[in-house]
């Protein structure tokens, strides 16, 4: 098959709902021809450059970055272009992050199901990033918490939805509750035009002792 129809046909099972072993043989098997294809269009979401021009409006390029969901490393090459250097990466699947070594733009890469939360210490990252990983049968809205759980206070997170799974899929009512506690403010700003949102909230300082950021447990 052709690679526009194999893309629809690996997306399709993974919509589906399949465990975390065969989302990972799938990305796995995709990686060596994952760049071949526009992903982001086929899934209705914003581009590597798109994330990565927003994120340069906001942090300074020293900025410790976090790219969840990395997959091939898109996104690193995007930032890196940009003038980012401290740039680390989560994925699934270890065949996307052989690709991400590869581009050289990495401080450090490694495996991780960012489900439930992120690996490593919490308020670690200035920033972070997340390019189609949310979405069906990837990241469902609950993961929502664990990537804010990492950055510092001020902290951007800068990532992509889907308009059709926007509300479907449960993230505006995430991000919503996120709010409400107090655990990040929504930040404003220009929007160009575009597929799906480029969903961009700011972690809040709080006060305690011993503690700047709040996030659930």
């Amino acid at each position: 098959m052709d690679s526009v129809v194999g893309a629809a046909a690996r997306l399709a099972l993974l919509d589906a709902g399949t465990d975390v072993a065969v989302t990972r043989r799938v990305y796995d098997e995709w990686a060596p021809t994952y760049d071949d294809e526009d992903v982001a269009a086929l899934t209705g979401h914003r581009t590597a450059a798109q994330i990565a021009d927003r994120l340069a409006e906001l942090v300074r390029p020293e900025t410790e970055v976090l790219d969840a969901g990395c997959g091939t490393g898109l996104v690193g090459v995007a930032l890196a272009a940009r003038g980012f250097r401290a740039i680390d990466g989560l994925d699934l699947s270890p065949g996307m992050l052989k690709r991400a070594r590869r581009r050289g733009v990495y401080n450090d890469l490694g495996p991780a199901d960012l489900r439930r939360s992120a690996p490593g210490a919490g308020g670690k990252f200035g920033a972070l990033t997340c390019a189609g990983a949310l979405a069906p049968g990837h990241l469902g809205a609950e993961a929502l918490t664990g990537l804010v759980r990492v950055l510092r206070p001020g902290g951007v997170l800068v990532a992509t939805v889907a308009e059709e799974t926007w509300t479907s899929g449960g993230y505006d009512r995430a991000v919503a509750r996120l709010v409400s506690d107090g655990y990040v403010h929504p930040v404003e700003g220009d929007d160009p035009p575009g597929p799906g949102r480029l969903l961009v909230l700011a972690a809040r300082e709080v006060p305690g002792p011993g503690r700047s950021v709040i996030w659930t447990p």
